[in-house]
């Protein structure tokens, strides 16, 4: 377990942390919160664990007729931008792609 302090304008402190618990490799515990009396800011102290097992997510798709399409998805990030509105970041790799042809093929299309 790591312990994090975060020392900072309320709005900034608030945006990282938000940041933060977006992401599914962190686990983040909120002990406290102080306020600054010398500066207009706040600091919040924190224990995160740590899980990188679950980097991988898979992400479920309904579509209109009623199939289904499943993305793994590493570092994943979901974030409601607005009621009913999602958005969805992650890295997707294809473990069957060949290397050794991608530079070949990037200089037939010059």
């Amino acid at each position: 377990m790591i312990k994090l302090q975060v020392l900072g304008q309320p709005d900034q402190v608030k945006s990282f942390l938000q940041d933060i618990r977006q992401r599914p490799q962190i686990e983040l515990h909120q002990e406290g919160m102080q306020e600054m009396a010398d500066e207009n800011g706040i600091c919040v102290t924190c224990e995160v664990d740590l899980q990188p097992s679950s980097r991988i997510k898979i992400v479920h798709l309904s579509t209109q007729d009623g199939g289904e399409i499943r993305m793994p998805l590493q570092d994943l990030i979901y974030a409601e931008i607005e009621e009913g509105r999602k958005i969805l970041e992650g890295k997707s790799f294809d473990i069957f792609s060949d290397r050794k042809k991608e530079p070949e093929i990037m200089a037939h299309t010059k």
